[in-house]
């Protein structure tokens, strides 16, 4: 039988509590644009409370911030949101194509150390003054390309609803707008720290069930996929900065938001 496409508020409420049906529900077509409006409500949201919030709240004892962190900084902010959460995606894309087939030990310690090359080449690049930018560049470009044939694994159309279904997860960080603004208001470090952890738990495990439902994993493989690309995207944010993209100010800001 047929059952109509869920509209916004139903797919915001499956992307938040039945992850499950909401990878089935990022499967229709239709389901694309509802994704994007929640994410892009998600970005304004976040804009509006960065922008209003003391800048040096949670962290009462923060120098001040060398550019002031104005409408115009947190729009710079923002606009690095959506080519960062694009790069997360194909991180977990990728990584699915890796663990989903195989020896489930021998993929993910290959996978680990693979998520701790950026890291690696971040720290050895900021330590060693001989270390130059074309060669940091080039082995960024190097740790980056396996991902190519990975990602060719992958039939193109797997590649809209996993978009769909992670761009829509953002609606959790829309939800959670609220009570980090109370938080805010009110000087409760306590509860906004306690709401950032709760709501990266809670993204974690909805997309974990997604990835899983989308990309026909076991929820192990599903879990690490998400869990290692959120540090390639980390990793990725940092050699942005160390070739010289993205400021120091404005890459705390990333990571914090």
């Amino acid at each position: 039988m047929f059952e109509p496409a869920p509209g916004l508020w139903e797919l915001a409420k499956l992307y938040l509590f039945f992850p499950k049906r909401g990878a089935k529900a990022a499967r229709e077509t239709s389901a694309w644009t509802p994704s994007l409006r929640l994410y892009a409500a998600f970005l304004i949201a976040s804009l509006i409370f960065y922008w209003l919030k003391p800048w040096n709240f949670p962290d009462l004892n923060a120098p001040f911030p060398v550019e002031p962190q104005g409408l115009w900084f947190w729009t710079k902010v923002m606009i690095w949101q959506p080519p960062l959460e694009v790069v997360w995606i194909l991180f977990a894309l990728g990584l699915a194509a890796w663990l989903r087939a195989g020896n489930f030990i021998v993929k993910l310690s290959a996978g680990v150390l693979w998520t701790a090359l950026p890291f690696i080449l971040v720290v050895l690049y900021a330590h060693d003054p001989g270390f130059p930018r074309w060669a940091f560049l080039a082995l960024t470009l190097a740790w980056l390309a396996p991902f190519v044939p990975l990602l060719r694994r992958i039939a193109i159309a797997d590649w809209r609803p996993v978009f769909a279904f992670m761009l829509g997860t953002n609606v959790i960080g829309l939800v959670l707008v609220l009570p980090m603004a109370a938080a805010a208001y009110w000087r409760l470090t306590d509860l906004f720290y306690a709401t950032q952890i709760a709501g990266g738990f809670w993204i974690l495990a909805v997309s974990c069930v997604g990835l899983k439902e989308l990309m026909s994993l076991r929820l192990p493989r599903a879990f690490m996929a998400v869990l290692l690309s959120l540090f390639l995207q980390v990793g990725f944010a940092f050699a942005l900065h160390m070739a010289g993209l993205v400021p120091m100010q404005m890459l705390k800001a990333l990571l914090y938001s």
